[in-house]
């Protein structure tokens, strides 16, 4: 029987993190319309993402998460890496679409543009979670 994965470790602590990102992206993805009442609602929300995000990947970078995976799997250290060189480009997407002004927030585009992060940042969690799952043998449950 697997022993029960302790809730201070850099796994559990990052899919606790998922679980925060992953109700934040619905949030967002509910109040996101091609109106832009709907991208006065978003943009304080595409804030609290960025803050949360630059944590979450700064403590999966600095934290011991992808130095773990690599120890319990090194087989994982390339997509490990990979996800990792992920985390700039989608802060840089979450900063463009936070500070476009308001005539670029008014336009449908700016939506659908919000829309494709979302899809690219639940991507992304998804693939970190799988690893995690593959990494510690299934220890750890993947997590929507």
């Amino acid at each position: 029987m697997t022993e029960p994965v302790s809730h201070d470790t850099p796994a559990s602590k990052t899919l606790a993190e998922h679980r925060a990102l992953h109700a934040l992206l619905e949030e967002i993805e509910r109040a996101s319309t091609d109106t832009a009442a709907a991208a006065d609602e978003v943009r304080p929300r595409l804030d609290t993402l960025r803050e949360q995000l630059a944590a979450h990947f700064e403590g999966e970078e600095e934290g011991g998460l992808f130095e773990q995976i690599m120890e319990e799997a090194p087989e994982q250290a390339h997509e490990c890496e990979k996800l990792c060189n992920e985390h700039a480009g989608l802060l840089e997407r979450v900063d463009e679409l936070r500070t476009a002004d308001a005539s670029t927030r008014a336009d449908p585009a700016w939506g659908q543009d919000v829309r494709a992060l979302l899809t690219a940042l639940a991507d992304h969690e998804a693939r970190e979670n799988e690893i995690l799952t593959r990494a510690l043998d299934g220890s750890v449950e993947a997590q929507d």
